[in-house]
């Protein structure tokens, strides 16, 4: 089935995160298939959930998944707003998704565009009721006092409420595996983000959305997962440029050994590991010419030291006796 391809699509992006691919999944399908055509928001979300957990990248996800590789998206962030009319601040970060129309009519975005508001916690309470009223009517004011439709937009909030609730929870209660997806999620942790939801926001934004969507707090095994995905993605961008990588074993210990030192802190440490002692030095090589067309590039780490080792060799199976090494620049 459709839906089952879009799911395993996004489960391969968002790791960990089944109940809430799932949660998507389900408002995709319905505004793709058309059934349930609507003046207003095709699809609505508020995902909350510790940071580094894959709010953003989801979204990112489907928009890869929608659009390839021109996302029709546009990105809101709801901690710049220090004065003055903290609506016309927030609309004015969603235009360029609108064309400039001479007539004077409502503008209209593009089909399945993205809209994605981040940390929406941190807008005031007015911003909330405002956005309230833009679910409601479908249509979002913008400066000097045009109209867009939003009739053609996913919009997709995040929110790091519930952050510690998340944390605290002794195992992810019906967030893992896979659950029977015509039943609400009634566990206490999703009730408690829901109260929160509205306590924080307001009841007249929690009633507009299609689909509340909680993340979980990653595992260690999570995290060997994801580190795998970026090794594939990174190669899948090297490939063009003609060369590939591989991560030896004890390079892979050390890079996830740094970033399990905090699993309250999601993937952030895992990132960071991985760019500071990947991809900035393959970045370094790359930019000295130092790995020839067809090459493949060995990470490895020696027992003891505090960075990896790149050995380059000057085609794809070429004995690493005849290789270059390359020592990784701290970076500080």
């Amino acid at each position: 089935m459709f839906s089952d391809v879009i799911r395993a699509r996004l489960e391969r992006e968002v790791v960990g995160q089944t109940r809430a691919v799932h949660g998507v999944v389900r408002g995709l399908i319905r505004l793709v298939s058309g059934l349930t055509p609507r003046e207003h928001t095709l699809c609505s979300y508020l995902m909350m959930g510790p940071s580094g957990t894959g709010k953003t990248h989801l979204v990112q996800a489907v928009a890869r998944v929608l659009h390839g590789r021109q996302p029709r998206t546009v990105v809101a962030d709801c901690t710049h707003y220090v004065q003055g009319d903290p609506w016309m601040a927030f609309a004015s970060q969603l235009s360029p998704l609108f064309a400039t129309r001479p007539d004077g009519e409502m503008l209209e975005s593009p089909p399945l565009s993205i809209v994605r508001i981040e940390y929406l916690e941190r807008g005031p309470k007015e911003l909330h009721k405002a956005l309230a009223s833009m679910l409601e009517t479908g249509q979002v004011i913008l400066p000097e006092g045009r109209r867009g439709l939003l009739r053609n937009c996913l919009v997709f909030m995040t929110s790091g409420l519930c952050t510690r609730e998340i944390l605290d929870e002794a195992s992810p209660i019906g967030f893992s595996g896979t659950s029977d997806e015509d039943d609400e999620p009634e566990d206490r942790i999703y009730s408690v983000c829901h109260d929160r939801a509205e306590e924080h926001f307001g009841h007249d934004l929690v009633a507009r959305l299609d689909q509340l969507v909680v993340f979980h707090r990653l595992t260690a095994d999570h995290l060997e997962a994801i580190l795998d995905r970026r090794l594939e993605r990174l190669n899948e961008w090297l490939g063009p440029r003609g060369f590939q990588c591989e991560l030896l074993g004890a390079a892979r210990a050390f890079l996830l050994e740094r970033g399990r030192r905090d699993l309250r802190r999601g993937t952030r440490d895992l990132i960071r590991a991985h760019q500071r002692h990947v991809e900035f030095p393959l970045a370094d090589l790359m930019v000295s010419g130092r790995i020839p067309p067809g090459g493949l590039v060995v990470i490895g780490r020696r027992p003891g030291e505090e960075h990896l080792h790149f050995t380059v060799n000057a085609a794809l199976g070429t004995p690493a006796s005849s290789a270059a090494m390359f020592r990784e620049i701290p970076v500080r």
